[in-house]
């Protein structure tokens, strides 16, 4: 599952420059130099992060906390370190422009994978195996939460040498799109353990059903991933239901109908005229009719959409989080031919297999237009 962002940047920065300045490098290490005092507050043991001869991988984030989260290892592989804060050494602020470095120092989240390295002191194929397990990690929050950072998240790749943290690479990830009427949901600590939980699976996943073997439950996650950060409303309908189309495996010809009765595995049997309209928005996106939606400047028109892009977005993402989460269904749609089998089952034995459905009409529990005004949705 390969990460894709159009605003990528990277740097390779010689260890002795990267060892001044980092504040993060201070927390992670035993002979730290001076912590700003609003650092010390909840500041971890230093040994429990980062030992010498380790390399790491983080995805920083700033994002809306919900409740004390406590530091700490959540899987064999993953961590999360919270309230942590780090100074951009002088070199990185030239090269990144003052903006995007107090976007960086102002991340309050980090997504944390490392491992022991004999090679601590270069940048090599190890710095660049931590980025996946890092990033699943982080799609693993994506489908544990619909929340949206403040700004573009970033990943870091380094090591720790003679009691220095040097990171050695630095890339910028796309931000996710806010819902318009839940702008930035707090990201709980259920939400963190879910996430960790979620990128352990996909490592196993990946090592289960080697390339191309889980091709198409790939793709159904990169859509995903690239869904969540579309500028287009509509477009992201579009991806969302592509999203729960790669899951069902329709037959041709009868993708519409199947769209609907297939779906009653992940919502129940009562949403065939909801998962209908869904479809013809998909359709209309897919055969250039968007102008249906768009030519004239309707409110209500344009509020269904975003109602119907959050359904489609909860349905797609339970789905997946599902699947992820749960070993016994990667059997049933890693790939093609397992999901031929799967659709093929009599419909208890589907069921047994799933779960119960969710509630498609949960994605609009705190929905209230009152607060959406006319811009927002395209107008004047």
């Amino acid at each position: 599952m390969n990460r894709s962002a159009t605003d990528k940047v990277r740097a390779i920065v010689d260890c002795e420059l990267l060892s001044k300045g980092s504040v993060l490098a201070a927390w992670l290490q035993n002979d730290v130099m001076s912590i700003p005092s609003s650092f010390d507050r909840q500041r971890p043991p230093p040994s429990a992060w980062i030992n010498d001869g380790e390399k790491f991988g983080l995805v920083g984030l700033s994002v809306k906390l919900d409740g004390d989260i406590a530091p700490g290892m959540l899987t064999h592989h993953f961590r999360a370190l919270t309230d942590a804060t780090f100074t951009i050494p002088p070199l990185w602020r030239e090269w990144l422009g003052s903006i995007r470095t107090g976007e960086v120092e102002d991340c309050n989240l980090f997504l944390l994978s490392k491992l022991p390295s004999l090679t601590p002191n270069i940048y090599d194929a190890e710095n660049h195996r931590l980025r996946q397990p890092v990033w699943n990690f982080y799609v693993g929050l994506l489908l544990a939460s619909t929340f949206s950072p403040a700004h573009k998240p970033v990943m870091l790749t380094g090591a720790r040498q003679s009691g220095h943290i040097d990171i050695r690479e630095q890339t910028d990830l796309d931000c996710p799109v806010p819902c318009l009427f839940r702008f930035y949901p707090p990201v709980a600590a259920a939400d963190i353990r879910q996430a960790a939980k979620l990128g352990e699976n996909m490592e196993a996943l990946a090592t289960a059903f080697p390339a191309p073997k889980c091709w198409r439950l790939n793709r159904v996650l990169h859509l995903y991933t690239e869904a969540r950060i579309s500028p287009d409303p509509l477009e992201r309908i579009h991806q969302y239901c592509r999203c729960i189309e790669g899951l069902i495996l329709p037959a041709a010809g009868q993708t519409k109908r199947q769209f609907k009765s297939r779906t009653e595995l992940f919502i129940g049997p009562r949403d065939h005229d909801l998962m209908d309209e869904l479809y013809d928005v998909r359709s209309a996106v897919e055969h250039l009719h968007e102008n249906r939606y768009l030519e004239s400047f309707d409110r209500e028109t344009r509020l269904d959409l975003v109602r119907k892009e959050a359904i489609a977005e909860h349905i797609a993402r339970a789905a997946l989080a599902r699947i992820v989460g749960c070993k016994p269904l990667w059997s049933g749609f890693a790939n093609t031919s397992a999901l031929a089998r799967f659709w093929q089952l009599p419909v208890a034995d589907r069921q047994a297999i799933w779960g119960e459905p969710i509630d498609p009409l949960d994605a609009l529990a705190d929905y209230d237009p009152t607060y959406i005004p006319d811009g927002h949705l395209g107008g004047p």
